[in-house]
C-alpha cells in the first residue's frame, strides 16, 4: 500500500447564488469567520518558518522525501508544483513541519554540494539527492504517517471559458471567474516563503530583520501568478526595551544627513547579496532613482517576479485597507476580479509601467462605485477612521494610517443586488461620470472638483494630497470611457438576446472579455504598423477603363460632393431613437476603419512626390547658374 497519495484540488464554485449567503461584516468573502489582517500575516509567517522547499526528481520521489523529513519531526503538509527554468522543468515540493524546531534539525543535517565552484549557503532551499543506503535500512524509518501530497490544479483559459459558457446567468459567471483566478493556498504560502528567504539571508547581521509582502499578494485581490511586492525592515525600534543597560555597538551612517542616500546604499549592498549568494535569485536589477527605490529580481525556484523596497510601510497598510474592504461583503472581490479581467483583455490596463490605468486605480474605482450605490454596499474610509480605537493607531513615513481593524463592530449592508446588477451598474455609473471636471475620493465616498488639471483624479486614501492616477493621460482616459460605453451596450445587447446566445456564441463575461480591436502600437509593446496593408488599396487600384465608367450627370455629382456625410458613429450619438444594439454596431464600424488612413496616406504621398520634384528643379537651377558664372 503506498505511503503517500496525491490529491488534486480542482477549483469549483458553489451553485448557490453568491449574494444570497448570510452576509455579515465579520465574515470573509469565502463565508468563513473574519480573520484580522495582522493575525493572517502572522499565521502565514509562522507557516513559512516551519517550511522547507525541496527540489526532487519527480512526484514519485515524494515517498523518499517524506521518509527523510520524518526523521527530524512530524510533517504536516506537502505541496507539489512544477516550475520551468532555462527550458527545464523542475519538480518542487513544499514541506511544512509541525514545529519550527524540526526544520532547524533538518537544516543542521543538510550538507553542501561537493562542487568546488559553488558558494555554500545556509537556506531553506534544498534538493533531494539519490539514496545511497540499502533498501533494508529504509524500512527502519517511520512509515506510519500518511501525509497527502497536495496538487492544486488551475483551470486553463479554455476550461474557464467552457465553465462560464455553461453558467446559468451572469452572476454565476462572475463567481466562477473569481474562484478560478484568485490566488491559491500554495501561491500564498510560496510568497511568504520567498520573504522568509530574504530574512534568513540577512539574519547574520540583522537577526530582527522582517520582510513583509504587500499589494496583491495579501490584499485579497491577487490573481494567480501575480507579482510579489515586499518591504524590508532591518530592525523594529518600537519593540526595543529602553530600560536595558547593554546597548549594541553600531556604525554611524556616512550620509546620515540624507536618509534617502543611506537607504540607496543599503539597497545596493542587499542587491549584491541577492545576486551573488541567495539561491534561485536571478535577473537582479536596481531601480534606486524611483520615488520609492526598489530591487527587482526573479525567484526561479518559487516562479515569481519580486520587488523589494525598504521605505514603503504605508503600502503595507494600504494593502490592509483593501483587505478589509474585500472582507466586508462577499460581492466585492468577485466584482473587482471581473472588472480587472475585462480591463486587461480590452487593453485598458497593461503589465508595463506607463501612462495607462493601473489595477490599483481600477480597484479604487470599483470601491468608490460600491460606496455610491443605493443603499451603499461598503462604507467610506472616513467612517472606519471615526470608529478606530487606540489599538488601531498606525503611523508610517509620517503618514497617518489609522482606521478600524476589527470589522465585527460594523453592521452588514442592506444592499441585496446581485453581482450581475452591480456589474451593469458599474458601467452605467462611469459612463455618465464627469471625469473632466470631477475627482473621486474613497475617503469621503464622494466626488469633488479637481484640484489639479489631470486627466483622471483619484485621491490617495492615505496620502490624501496625492493623485494615484496622475500618470494617466487624456488618451488613455478616453480609451477607458469608450470601453466602458462599449461594455454597457454589449451587456444590454446580451440581455435582449440571452436565450439565443447561450450555447451558440459568447455571452456575458465572455463577450466583454473579447480582445480589443484597437492596436497597441501607441503603447510601445513591440507592435508595428503593417505599411503594406496600409498602402495595399492604393497600390492595387487601377484607373477604370472607359467601358466600365459610370454615367453620372455633372449636376448630380456636384450635389453629392457638397453633401455633408455623417459617419455611423455620429448618427448613433446624435439620434437618441437608435436602439442600443444599433448604436453599438455603428460605433464599432466607426472604430474599425483602418481604411480611413488611405486619404491621409495619399496626401502624404503627393506631398513627398511634389517636394522631391521641387527639390530636383531647384538643384537644376542652381547648377545652371553656377555653370553660367563659370
Amino acid at each position: 500500500m503506498p505511503l503517500l497519495r496525491a490529491i488534486k484540488c480542482n477549483i469549483i464554485s458553489p451553485r448557490i447564488p453568491f449574494h444570497l449567503y448570510n452576509r455579515n461584516y465579520c465574515h470573509s468573502g469565502a463565508g468563513e469567520p473574519f480573520v484580522p489582517f495582522d493575525v493572517l500575516v502572522n499565521q502565514r509567517r509562522n507557516e513559512a518558518r516551519r517550511s522547507l522547499l525541496v527540489e526532487v526528481a519527480g512526484l514519485p520521489s515524494s515517498t523518499d522525501l517524506h521518509q527523510v523529513c520524518s526523521q527530524y519531526g512530524a510533517v504536516r503538509k506537502m505541496f507539489h508544483y512544477t516550475t520551468r527554468h532555462s527550458n527545464v522543468n523542475k519538480e518542487m515540493i513544499l514541506v511544512e513541519f509541525d514545529e519550527a524546531e524540526s526544520l532547524e534539525k533538518a537544516l543542521q543535517a543538510t550538507r553542501s554540494p561537493p562542487t568546488e565552484r559553488i558558494i555554500p549557503v545556509h537556506s531553506p532551499f534544498v534538493w533531494l539527492s539519490a539514496s545511497r543506503t540499502a533498501s533494508s535500512n529504509r524500512k527502519k524509518t517511520n512509515i506510519s504517517s500518511t501525509t497527502d501530497i497536495i496538487q492544486e490544479t488551475v483551470p486553463s483559459n479554455e476550461e474557464l471559458q467552457l465553465q462560464l459558457s455553461q453558467s446559468r446567468d451572469l452572476s454565476e459567471q462572475i463567481q466562477k471567474s473569481y474562484e478560478c483566478q484568485k490566488l491559491t493556498e500554495l501561491g500564498s504560502r510560496l510568497r511568504f516563503f520567498t520573504c522568509r528567504q530574504v530574512e534568513v539571508a540577512l539574519s547574520g547581521l540583522f537577526p530582527q530583520a522582517c520582510v513583509l509582502p504587500f499589494g496583491s499578494s495579501v490584499n485579497s485581490f491577487g490573481r494567480i501568478n501575480c507579482d510579489l511586492d515586499m518591504i524590508l525592515e532591518l530592525f523594529d525600534v518600537t519593540n526595543q526595551d529602553t530600560t536595558q543597560r547593554l546597548v549594541f555597538q553600531a556604525k554611524k551612517s556616512r550620509s546620515a544627513a540624507n536618509p534617502r542616500i543611506t537607504m540607496q546604499r543599503h539597497m545596493e549592498v542587499i542587491s549584491d547579496i541577492l545576486d551573488n549568494f541567495v539561491p534561485g535569485c536571478s535577473q537582479v536589477r536596481k531601480i534606486l532613482a524611483a520615488r520609492v527605490p526598489i530591487i527587482k529580481y526573479r525567484q526561479d525556484l518559487t516562479d515569481m517576479e519580486c520587488d523589494l523596497s525598504m521605505a514603503n510601510r504605508s503600502g503595507f497598510y494600504m494593502s490592509e485597507m483593501l483587505y478589509l474592504y474585500g472582507s466586508m461583503d462577499k460581492r466585492v472581490r468577485p466584482l473587482v476580479f471581473a472588472i480587472r479581467k475585462w480591463a486587461k483583455d480590452r487593453h485598458v490596463t497593461s503589465p508595463y509601467a506607463g501612462r495607462w490605468v493601473t489595477n490599483f486605480s481600477l480597484t479604487l474605482l470599483v470601491l468608490f462605485y460600491l460606496m455610491r450605490t443605493s443603499p451603499p454596499v461598503i462604507p467610506p474610509l472616513q467612517m472606519l477612521i471615526k470608529l478606530a480605537g487606540d489599538d488601531d493607531v498606525r503611523t508610517a513615513e509620517s503618514i497617518n494610517c489609522t482606521f478600524l481593524r476589527d470589522l465585527k463592530i460594523l453592521t452588514a449592508s442592506d444592499n441585496k443586488q446581485s453581482l450581475e446588477d452591480l456589474l451593469r451598474g458599474f458601467y452605467e455609473f462611469y459612463d455618465k461620470f464627469d471625469f473632466k471636471e470631477r475627482g473621486l475620493s474613497v475617503v469621503r465616498g464622494d466626488d469633488f472638483v479637481k484640484p489639479e488639471h489631470n486627466a483622471l483624479y483619484i485621491q490617495n486614501p492615505l496620502e490624501r494630497e496625492l493623485n494615484v492616477s496622475r500618470n494617466v493621460t487624456l488618451e488613455e482616459l478616453e480609451r477607458l470611457r469608450s470601453e466602458i460605453t462599449h461594455a454597457r451596450y454589449r451587456l444590454e445587447e446580451d440581455t435582449e438576446h440571452i436565450e439565443e446566445q447561450q450555447g451558440q456564441q459568447p455571452w456575458g463575461l465572455l463577450s466583454l472579455w473579447g480582445a480589443s480591436h484597437k492596436p497597441q502600437a501607441h503603447r510601445g509593446l513591440n507592435a508595428s504598423i503593417d505599411w503594406q496593408e496600409v498602402f495595399h488599396i492604393q497600390e492595387q487600384e487601377t484607373p477604370p477603363t472607359p467601358d466600365k465608367q459610370l454615367n453620372v450627370s455633372p449636376v448630380h455629382a456636384a450635389t453629392k460632393s457638397n453633401e455633408k456625410v455623417q459617419s455611423n458613429g455620429e448618427k448613433a450619438r446624435n439620434n437618441s431613437k437608435f436602439q442600443p444594439v444599433e448604436r453599438t454596431k455603428m460605433l464599432k464600424e466607426e472604430l474599425i476603419m483602418p481604411s480611413d488612413l488611405n486619404g491621409l496616406v495619399t496626401k502624404l504621398k503627393r506631398n513627398v512626390v511634389q517636394k522631391n520634384a521641387n527639390g530636383k528643379k531647384n538643384k537644376k537651377q542652381k547648377f545652371n547658374k553656377v555653370m553660367y558664372k563659370w
